[in-house]
């Protein structure tokens, strides 16, 4: 009885270890205290990258208040706050995995600002100022999104126009916020390069760049749900979210994308065109479109504002 004690701890042992190692790869994030611009490359472009940072860094100058609120399960949010205007609209900001918000939004935060907006770069949970250590691709993050609203609606108002604003896990996030009751005020959602679900970016992912069979979906989902108590929903898509949604949506996406694909932002589209339009540039890689084309890019935002905002 002894022996056979033994011998079961030692090999639960050893599946809790082995899922570990999914766990930590695909969903963990500690609590960094780092540098949130001199982060590793995300591009094979160095002198991109270091325009990014660059402009990165001279965001991060302009001054700004530090604001927190919680989210429904109770982790602390933290985000940047650039005041323009108290009759101004409010942007407020989603960046990507792994990644934060000066860094991310490095050209569209300066831009909005200089479009006379105040502008709400959050970090999102697991990330930077933010609580908790579990990335859920949007599974959670799509309600801290309404989070942000209660708190922006409970400090300006309910009439304050909100406009949302995502790149990569951000994008997702924000689009899957779509069917969440949100509130009149929120007028528009524009995101850059959305994936179409957390399901299929992960699974994307995995094969593609860590060459993953698919009998390890399997560990990764439950080793999700022991270490960051997260189920992966298979029904919580992007399309799902839009087509019960009555917001506009823009979607900006580069058609060499190979990170999250093109294609991906395409099936949102389909799922409900007479509220989402789309646009794709030619050669741009993952979440950096703005680069290939500015003038377009800056265009397509105006445009889109002008028409919804």
């Amino acid at each position: 009885m002894i022996v056979l004690i033994i011998v079961l701890s030692v090999l639960l042992t050893a599946v809790l270890i082995g899922l570990i190692v999914p766990y930590y790869i695909v969903f963990y994030s500690p609590h960094r205290n780092a540098d949130e611009i001199e982060t590793e490359p995300f591009l094979d472009d160095m002198d991109m990258f270091n325009e990014i940072k660059a402009q990165a860094r001279k965001l991060s100058e302009i001054p700004c208040s530090r604001v927190q609120t919680r989210a429904y399960d109770g982790v602390r949010l933290s985000g940047r706050y650039y005041h323009k205007s108290d009759d101004a609209p409010l942007c407020i900001c989603f960046h990507g995995y792994r990644g934060s918000s000066v860094l991310h939004f490095s050209i569209i935060g300066q831009f909005l600002q200089d479009e006379g907006y105040n502008v709400l770069l959050v970090d999102q949970r697991a990330h930077f100022g933010s609580g908790g250590h579990t990335i859920a691709y949007g599974i959670r993050e799509r309600r801290d999104v309404l989070s942000w609203i209660e708190y922006a609606n409970g400090r300006f108002g309910k009439d304050k126009p909100i406009y949302l604003f995502g790149i990569s896990m951000g994008a997702a996030t924000v689009v899957m916020a779509a069917d969440l009751a949100l509130p009149d005020n929120v007028r528009l959602i524009c995101a850059d390069c959305p994936y179409s679900s957390p399901r299929d970016i992960i699974f994307y992912v995995a094969k593609r760049w860590y060459k993953c069979p698919r009998l390890l979906w399997a560990l990764i989902r439950v080793s999700a749900l022991v270490y960051g108590h997260l189920i992966i929903p298979r029904n919580l898509t992007a399309a799902n979210a839009v087509r019960n949604t009555d917001k506009p949506v823009l979607l900006i996406h580069g058609e060499a994308d190979c990170f999250v694909p093109n294609e991906m932002s395409e099936e949102i589209r389909l799922a409900n065109p007479d509220c989402v339009e789309r646009h794709t540039f030619p050669d741009a890689v993952h979440g950096v479109s703005y680069f290939y084309d500015p003038e377009r890019y800056i265009a397509i935002l105006r445009d889109f504002i002008k028409r919804n905002g």
